[in-house]
């Protein structure tokens, strides 16, 4: 019941009028998943529900669920419950707590990157049960493939002057893999690294660097940088979700220490590593503003959460500010 008076309370927030709290965030439109507040509400209730499940009923409670009998009656499938965690994809402008849902990005789409001009979206979006990349033009509506069968494309990034990288899953030696590939314009599509599971690539504003997640069985993620030509690459440490500030000069990533997942920012060339805030909460996916002040990122009570909000924290760590809209947000593209 807390979890929803809070949801509730978001609700009505979003229907407010204009905060000085965030008339200095850029009007840049802020790109995330969304799921709205009935879709969060089935979602606790189904996490509570396997978590009662798991614990085993006290022998004096009934457990009568809406969520079990609308399920005994047919009427919610196992493909409502896949619907709810879809969400699907919004687009909100901070200073005016205004948010918006385009209707040419299809429930399931995920943000991936926006273009250096913020007006083309990159996203994911699974067609014939196979991920691939499609990207949204601000100004026309019109949505453009840029991944295409057999292979299933699942994450990727703009690079300069019309270059795109994503992530490929492949089968190498009989085992699922996912590699980063590369094109250049007026190229053939390249493959960049070798995986086993290289992921979350994020290409520098100079061109110079690709820097991408990579894990191996067994080991934590680690944060890696490879040059498009292929010639150089190296390793900055543990770390994932790396994102480049926009004037390239620093990388805010996400780190496994004593306390869970928190934010931590270093220089373009991995040095001066150093936490970044702290909100108390888990996070993850940050990713900086177009105007570099801030770094947006999705926040959970814990790991096993499954609801996420999103945070603005300013470069300098002075604040944090909880972006107020009806519902739960995560995997935010700025």
């Amino acid at each position: 019941m807390k979890a929803r008076t809070a949801l509730l309370g978001l609700a009505l927030l979003g229907c407010a009028g204009p905060s000085a709290e965030f008339e200095g965030l850029p009007t840049a439109p802020l790109a995330f998943v969304l799921r709205s507040v009935e879709e969060t509400e089935r979602i606790l209730d189904e996490a509570e529900a396997v978590q009662s499940e798991a614990l085993g009923p006290a022998e004096d409670e009934l457990d009568v669920r809406l969520e079990k009998l609308e399920q005994l009656a047919g009427v919610r499938t196992a493909a409502d419950a896949v619907r709810d965690q879809q969400g699907r994809v919004a687009l909100y402008v901070a200073p005016e707590r205004r948010l918006e849902l385009p209707e040419a990005l299809a429930r399931g789409a995920r943000p991936l990157d926006w273009s250096a001009d913020h007006q083309r979206l990159m996203f994911s979006w699974t067609q014939g049960g196979i991920p691939h990349l499609f990207e949204w033009i601000v100004a026309s509506g019109e949505v453009r493939q840029l991944t295409t069968p057999p292979e299933g494309q699942i994450d990727g990034c703009y690079g300069p002057g019309g270059a795109i990288a994503w992530v490929q899953l492949e089968l190498a030696d009989g085992k699922r893999v996912a590699r980063i590939w590369l094109r250049q314009p007026g190229e053939a599509p390249r493959l960049l690294t070798q995986g086993p599971m290289d992921l979350q690539p994020t290409w520098s504003p100079d061109g110079r660097r690709i820097v991408y997640s990579s894990q191996s069985p067994g080991e934590l993620s680690a944060l890696r940088w490879q040059e498009p030509s292929g010639v150089a690459s190296g390793s900055y440490g543990r770390g994932r979700s790396p994102s480049f500030s926009p004037d390239g000069q620093w990388i805010v990533y996400t780190g496994r220490t004593r306390a869970g997942w928190r934010l931590f920012r270093m220089r373009a060339d991995g040095a001066g590593k150093r936490p970044f805030g702290a909100s108390g909460y888990e996070e993850h996916d940050p990713t900086f503003s177009p105007d570099g002040r801030f770094v947006v990122f999705s926040a959970s009570k814990n790991e096993a959460s499954p609801i996420t909000r999103l945070f603005v924290r300013s470069i300098d760590d002075s604040s944090d500010r909880q972006l107020e809209f009806a519902g739960s947000g995560l995997l935010p593209v700025w």
